[in-house]
């Protein structure tokens, strides 16, 4: 019986800790949306510098930028958390996107993507070092 009060102690510590993690994985690394058009222009030069250059307007492409601003600004919404405020507009102004809707459809499977493909996630995990190596 006295046991559970022991146990719930501990649930709570393990709640807390849980808690400050969750704080430190989904601290943005950006917050200025205006950098949005800077690291559109730095994923285009990356991508228009590689051997034989992809379509810089397929859904390919978006993706794995949406992926990469995401995990820039609002690495919860990775996880299924809320997106960082005014993002999704920003984001279909820049792509040229006409309805906002289109961003959140392509968030919706994104992550099953990297996960699954390693083609996608090898791009994903090399342009995004590219483009932080400029934010330096």
């Amino acid at each position: 019986m006295f046991s559970e009060i022991s146990e719930l102690k501990t649930i709570r510590e393990q709640k807390s800790r849980l808690s400050e993690r969750e704080a430190e994985l989904t601290q943005p690394m950006l917050t200025n949306l205006s950098m949005v058009e800077v690291l559109y222009e730095w994923f285009k030069e990356i991508l228009a510098g590689r051997n034989c250059p992809p379509n810089i307007e397929s859904v390919t492409q978006r993706k794995k930028f949406i992926f990469i601003v995401l995990y820039l600004y609002c690495p919860s919404a990775l996880a299924g958390g809320k997106m960082a405020k005014g993002l999704r507009e920003k984001l279909s102004e820049i792509l040229g996107v006409k309805a906002p809707s289109t961003i959140s459809n392509n968030i919706a499977n994104v992550v099953f993507i990297y996960n699954q493909y390693k083609n996608f996630r090898r791009d994903v995990e090399w342009m995004y070092s590219e483009i932080v190596s400029r934010l330096k």
